[in-house]
């Protein structure tokens, strides 16, 4: 397919695609959508392969290819998830009520600087939203790395900015660069489950995705100006860039993994909807594997991951139930056609290894449109 110029549905639909996630939590954009218009699965899934290919060539103008960001919009079990602890109420006395503007210089300076390629990171903020300063605190007693005592009067005191995908230096110094604000409270490594992880899921919104030196955030219109909160951004070395908030909430968004009853189910379906329309109903696929591949699981490189999941005694009947389940829970990102016509999509799960200790994993699977049916082919 060319790059630029008019490209027509055949050539669209059956040329490889990748899409590193779908997106809804954070808007009922899509949702608004396929029911405003009573759209079937078949005009979603030409709907958002379209809307996929104005967003790269969006990107490309920028100079920025699609592929590069998969780090920052992809869950990845071996980098860390951080999320920035402020007291809103600290912060407000010193600026008049504008406490994200006044903390932060804290977070921004701290973000990854440049050694090897450009660094991309997703950014979420704000307030906790959700549940009652008790349950808030308990959360936040269970994970929180404090810098000072902080008691929770309400949870909407609790401002939060979420980054993702650093390595472990990266994470300390960016923790080190927001402690020092007087409001810093401390931080959390929300890398895999946690309560607090959950309520943060519920309350944040995405911020803007770090591409090296800019700062891309959604814009409701064309010719809007990015940064409508008013961020430092410039003063430390980034460029606020619009993208059109339609593309960017679907494709550019980041959804934190955490258990959103409702809203798993829609972004999993959204998901599967641009993967295929034959896909988009097989929310909980009754997932099968070839004894080839049952084999390998036990005994190939991926053998660890198996057994530190528990699930190494298992039969191949009763392995592929429990994978089948895990799925149906999990958050589906990765999705496309490869050069050989294989539709093949990821889901990220959480397996309880001890009581209420939670590892993740990553599965795998390809479908199969003929038949509809899921077929994995690795677990690691």
């Amino acid at each position: 397919m060319a790059a630029d110029g008019p490209t027509t549905w055949d050539e669209l639909l059956a040329g490889p695609f990748n899409i590193h996630s779908v997106s809804t939590h954070n808007s009922l954009l899509l949702a608004a959508m396929r029911d405003t218009f009573n759209l079937t699965d078949e005009a979603f899934h030409r709907m958002m392969r379209a809307d996929h290919l104005q967003l790269t060539r969006a990107l490309d103008d920028l100079g920025i290819a699609y592929s590069s960001l998969a780090k920052a919009l992809i869950p990845d079990h071996r980098r860390r998830e951080i999320a920035l602890l402020f007291d809103s109420a600290v912060a407000s006395l010193s600026s008049n009520g504008f406490y994200a503007i006044d903390v932060a210089e804290a977070w921004i300076a701290g973000l990854p600087r440049p050694r090897k390629g450009n660094p991309v990171n997703s950014i979420l903020r704000g307030d906790i939203l959700h549940d009652s300063a008790d349950e808030v605190q308990v959360a936040m007693d269970m994970s929180v790395v404090y810098h000072r005592p902080f008691t929770v009067i309400h949870p909407s005191q609790v401002y939060c900015v979420y980054v993702t995908n650093l390595s472990k230096e990266q994470a300390n110094a960016l923790t080190s660069s927001a402690a020092e604000h007087p409001a810093y409270v401390g931080h959390a490594d929300c890398t895999d489950r946690s309560a607090l992880k959950t309520h943060l899921g519920l309350s944040l919104m995405n911020s803007g995705l770090r591409v090296g030196d800019m700062i891309l955030e959604g814009v409701g219109e064309i010719g809007a100006e990015p940064n409508g909160a008013g961020l430092p951004l410039e003063a430390l070395g980034f460029t606020p860039t619009a993208v059109m908030e339609t593309l960017f909430l679907p494709f550019l968004g980041y959804r934190i993994n955490s258990h959103l009853t409702g809203q798993n189910r829609e972004d999993n379906r959204s998901a599967l909807a641009t993967l295929s329309p034959d896909a988009a109903h097989l929310e909980s696929p009754d997932i099968w594997m070839t004894p080839g591949r049952y084999g390998y699981l036990q005994e190939g490189k991926h053998r660890d991951s198996v057994e530190q999941a528990g699930l190494l005694h298992l039969d191949q009947p009763a392995l592929e139930a429990v994978v089948s389940k895990l799925v149906a829970q999990g958050h589906l990102y990765d999705l496309g056609l490869d050069e050989w016509g294989n539709l093949r999509y990821k889901a990220l799960v959480e397996v309880e290894v001890e009581s209420g200790l939670y590892q993740t994993f990553t599965v795998a699977l390809r479908f199969t449109p003929e038949d509809k049916r899921v077929e994995l082919m690795t677990f690691f």
